[in-house]
């Protein structure tokens, strides 16, 4: 493998000429004699010792990314779509950068305070860690963060990048109301929303936009068509179970996301209950497998791959000291309209 000494002495300079070209101090260094190294160092294969890089520069050219630990048994795992999708974006989007991702998934706070105090990142992005965990982590952290589906406080000087999350679950629930529908419920993964250290915001805002909804049609406090339940797989079996002894009572089933939808679906059509015919179904985040299952899925688009870019965007932009589009940024959402709910008068 070739070396800074090997560069050097075929092109007839100094090693730390060739050291200058390689850091991109070259203001010293003539324009014939930077193309001339240049293409040595092409020619002959030169990797640069990026640890020596990273030192004469004084940064890591490490990002660090912090997700929600989908390892643990009660959660859907790594291979949730959501989860997929939006840490592959982050990943080409810092690669293309020129940096590269360290991925920690955590949800204990005291493990990922110890694990950015001893890191060497130029910064730090989150992953549906939540508001408060996100928050606690904000004040402890002395590099740029920017963090995705928060909800903090207008006067807080954090940086976020999250989803129009309470109109999302509105404009869906306003689209079956719009269909004949009254009879509704949601399917919600918050199991505990009156804890704030476990509360998810993402969860709690849809709630609240599916209520809003009803609310506005004037069919009162809905709270009580609100059914919750955790990711393990048992719990949702029989929430599944509890929907399927309401057919003919409740008519559509407002998912909190896709990923639950979808399993909603394939439960209930082992069950032998049919979608949309007898309950129409409805989810949120329009993940790729929204369109792949029969009968397609009807849900609310949030565009998670942009979620994911405009994080590193804000946080490039953080590390480089250039100015931000603005410090609390919600994607807009909208309505893909596909097979998986009809309007009421068609009901068999």
């Amino acid at each position: 493998m070739a070396t800074i000494k090997d560069i050097a002495k075929q092109a007839g300079v100094s090693f730390t000429t060739v050291s200058n070209v390689i850091h991109g101090n070259t203001k010293k260094v003539s324009p014939a004699t930077i193309e001339k190294v240049e293409k040595l160092m092409k020619e002959m294969n030169y990797v640069p010792n990026m640890g020596a890089r990273m030192l004469v520069r004084s940064c890591s050219k490490i990002i660090g990314v912090i997700a929600s630990d989908m390892t643990e048994p009660l959660k859907e795992g790594i291979q949730s779509p959501f989860m997929a999708e939006i840490l592959g974006t982050m990943e080409r989007e810092i690669r293309t950068a020129g940096y590269y991702m360290m991925l920690c998934f955590s949800d204990s706070a005291e493990e990922i305070e110890k694990l950015t105090s001893t890191w060497n990142v130029d910064g730090v992005i989150t992953v549906s860690l939540g508001t408060v965990l996100s928050r606690r982590l904000a004040k402890k952290v002395h590099v740029p963060a920017v963090y995705t589906d928060c909800y903090f406080d207008a006067r807080e000087p954090y940086i976020n990048v999250g989803t129009e999350d309470e109109k999302g679950a509105r404009d869906i629930t306003e689209y079956l109301l719009g269909l004949g529908h009254r009879k509704l419920l949601f399917i919600s993964d918050v199991e505990n929303p009156s804890d704030p250290q476990t509360c998810c915001d993402v969860g709690r805002k849809r709630e609240e936009g599916f209520l809003n909804a009803m609310k506005d049609a004037g069919l009162g406090d809905c709270s009580g068509r609100i059914l919750r339940c955790a990711n393990k797989r048992e719990e949702k079996e029989l929430l599944f179970e509890k929907i399927i002894a309401r057919k003919g009572k409740d008519t559509a089933l407002v998912f909190c996301n896709d990923y639950f939808a979808i399993e909603g679906i394939d439960y209930l059509r082992h069950k032998g209950i049919h979608v949309p015919k007898d309950f129409s179904v409805t989810g949120f985040d329009d993940i790729n497998m929204a369109g792949l299952i029969s009968p397609r899925l009807t849900t609310v688009h949030q565009g998670v791959s942009q979620k994911g870019r405009l994080a590193v965007k804000h946080l490039l932009a953080l590390i480089e000291n250039k100015p931000l589009p603005g410090e609390i940024q919600r994607l807009p959402v909208n309505i893909v309209i596909r097979e998986s709910a009809q309007k009421i008068q068609e009901k068999v």
